[in-house]
This record gives C-alpha cells, sequence and structure tokens, in this order.
C-alpha cells in the first residue's frame, strides 16, 4: 500500500513538472534522486563545430548536458563518445560534489552486436569472455546456418566499461558485441525541437552518473528522471 501511495505521489508530481515547464519559458527541471528539481539560470550554446552545450544552474548547483550536435533526436549517454555527456556539480556547506556520465566499471546495460558469429544453436544464460570485467551472460537465438541474429542479457555481470569486447562462448567463439554503457554511468538527452529564428532549443534527459571522486559525502550515484528542457536561449559559442 504505501509503495502504491509513492507511485501515486511521483505521478501527481510529474504531472505537476510537466504542467510548469509548459508555462515558464525557458524552463529546465526533472527529478534528481526523486525529489523535483529546478534551474534558477538556464542557457544554451553553439560551439563553432556545431556541439550544444546546456547549462542549467541553481544557487550552489550547475547541470550541464552535451550533445554532438543539436539536430533533433537521441543521443545516449556513458558511452564511449563523451561529447554526449551530462556533468553536476554542487557546492553546500563546504561539500563538494561532482557526477559525470564517464566511463566507469559497472553492470552492462546496453550493447551492440558486433559479429554474428557460425555454428552457434539458441539458449540460455551462455557465459562470455572478454572485457575488464566477469559474470557476463546473455540469451541467444540463432538461426538456421548458426549466426547469432539476437542477443539479450541474462545476467549483467559487474566492472564492465563502456567499450568492452565480449565474445560469447560456444559455437566457433566469434560471435562477438560491444559494451555501450553500463547500469551506473548512462541515460540519453533528446532534442525534440531546435528553432533556428528564435534560436531555442527544448527537448527531455535522463541520466545516472557517477560519483567522480568517490566522495564520501555523496552516494555512489546521481539520478535523474523526466527531466524536460523548454525553449532554452542559444547563445554563441562559450
Amino acid at each position: 500500500m504505501k509503495r502504491f501511495l509513492s507511485l501515486i505521489l511521483i505521478a501527481v508530481a510529474m504531472t505537476s513538472c510537466q504542467e510548469d515547464v509548459k508555462f515558464n519559458d525557458p524552463g529546465f527541471q526533472g527529478l534528481k534522486d526523486d525529489v523535483y528539481w529546478r534551474a534558477n539560470d538556464t542557457r544554451a550554446y553553439l560551439s563553432a563545430a556545431g556541439r550544444l552545450t546546456i547549462e542549467a544552474l541553481t544557487e550552489y548547483e550547475q547541470l550541464t548536458l552535451n550533445t554532438t550536435n543539436a539536430n533533433l533526436g537521441t543521443y545516449v549517454l556513458g558511452t564511449t563518445n563523451t561529447n554526449n555527456a551530462a556533468h553536476y556539480t554542487s557546492s553546500l556547506d563546504g561539500v563538494d560534489l561532482e557526477y559525470a556520465t564517464i566511463a566507469v566499471p559497472g553492470p552492462v546495460s546496453t550493447f551492440t552486436l558486433v559479429s554474428g558469429g557460425t555454428g552457434y544453436t539458441s539458449g540460455s544464460s551462455i557465459p562470455t569472455t572478454g572485457g575488464t570485467g566477469s559474470g557476463l551472460s546473455v540469451n541467444v537465438t540463432a538461426n538456421s546456418s548458426g549466426v547469432v541474429t539476437g542477443l539479450t542479457l541474462a545476467s549483467r555481470g559487474n566492472a564492465y566499461t563502456a567499450g568492452d569486447l565480449i565474445t560469447v562462448s560456444g559455437g566457433n567463439v566469434n560471435c562477438t558485441f560491444r559494451v555501450f554503457n553500463v547500469q551506473n554511468s548512462n541515460g540519453e538527452i533528446v532534442i525534440t525541437e531546435y528553432d533556428n529564428v528564435n534560436m531555442t532549443i527544448s527537448g527531455k534527459f535522463k541520466f545516472n552518473a557517477a560519483n567522480v571522486n568517490n566522495n564520501p559525502f555523496g552516494g555512489p550515484i546521481l539520478n535523474f528522471q523526466y527531466g524536460e528542457f523548454y525553449k532554452i536561449p542559444i547563445y554563441p559559442s562559450l
């Protein structure tokens, strides 16, 4: 019953958030570790190379979102592409905290198939080798020719990092996939509107960011959910 009530309260809060962002021009907000968070000041910049930076500030905090460009679409965080990233800092009562979607070890979140290999049959909880971690296993779907056509995670393992190349056991040991990001450093920025006449940007975001310096005064992971930015003004390059 308590869990059900909590879900109702979060849903009500987010309905309020979404309505707020529509009536605030510009607006930047979300849930930070399940607590409503809203920026006091927000602005965006486009570099000469076209890279987008959005800065959102409160009195003691700064959240920065970076994407490779301002094109409409989804930009995945926590990968080896560091041009797509989220970075958060706070300084309060003498405690400085820093979180970022950097390459850190952890359980696998998402991956991409590199090679389907040969000689495989469909199966569950197939072990893997390679990479920086251990304990990763997958469910395999193979076609009649023995080529792997689909993989899902059976066990996420631990201590893997973005970019790890993993080999699936069995077959001719030549089916490989690459770790895209891990659970404690991932997320996405979605650009839904780029107004190049009035020079504003709108979209959504969510992410898990790792404690950069393992500061004991902060938790290991910072979580943002239901993030939205609306008609943020774009200024000349930093």
